[in-house]
């Protein structure tokens, strides 16, 4: 799923505000469907997402973290690099396997080991057999074990400690863009109240 398709999940919402005293907020969201509703909470130099995940933002410099999230990026959209660094809670949560990931950077070596001349012949379709068919790569332990375990006539992947397979997990791009739609919703609520 891509970013687009998680920020669209938004385009319904509106906001409860169940507590607001200054930087002290409580502010629920949600849809007419109930569907991917989520709460924002902050405090001084805080900022908490319930939004199925739960991620604690803390940031020392801003004491507003509506703020933050605003001036690190670009309106309607999110910064998830530099929001990551900012999770105090949740960082376990922030980035995992990425199993397309993965797909793109095996056949991409193989393409290139091709183009290079450095690859047998028939090692696409070995490769889509063992690897992507036969191969249990659904996890990253899986999937290194079957470019690890993988032999096509004296051909292998090589010292595959440098791949990274990892990427930010779907539950933090979502976090990410509920709260961006839920500061650009509030923004958009306090224009309305002082016009």
């Amino acid at each position: 799923m891509n970013t687009d398709q998680i920020a669209a999940r938004f385009a319904h919402h509106t906001m409860t505000a169940l507590h607001e005293d200054g930087l002290y907020r409580h502010l629920r969201f949600s849809d007419p469907d109930n569907q991917y509703p989520f709460e924002l909470i902050t405090w001084p130099y805080n900022l908490v997402v319930k939004a199925g995940w739960t991620f604690h933002f803390d940031i020392d410099a801003t004491p507003d973290m509506f703020n933050l999230f605003r001036r690190t990026a670009f309106p309607g959209e999110i910064n998830p690099g530099y929001w990551s660094e900012k999770v105090r809670a949740g960082r376990d949560e922030i980035e995992g396997f990425n199993p397309d990931l993965f797909e793109q950077q095996v056949k991409q070596y193989v393409v290139h080991s091709i183009r290079e001349g450095d690859a047998p012949r028939g090692i696409g379709a070995e490769v889509t057999r063992e690897i992507f068919e036969l191969g249990d790569i659904s996890h990253e332990e899986g999937a290194r074990v079957a470019l690890t375990d993988f032999r096509y006539d004296d051909w292998t992947f090589g010292d595959l400690s440098e791949w990274d397979f990892s990427d930010y997990t779907p539950g933090f791009l979502h976090s990410c863009h509920a709260i961006r739609h839920g500061i650009d919703l509030w923004t958009a609520a306090r224009k309305q109240v002082a016009a």
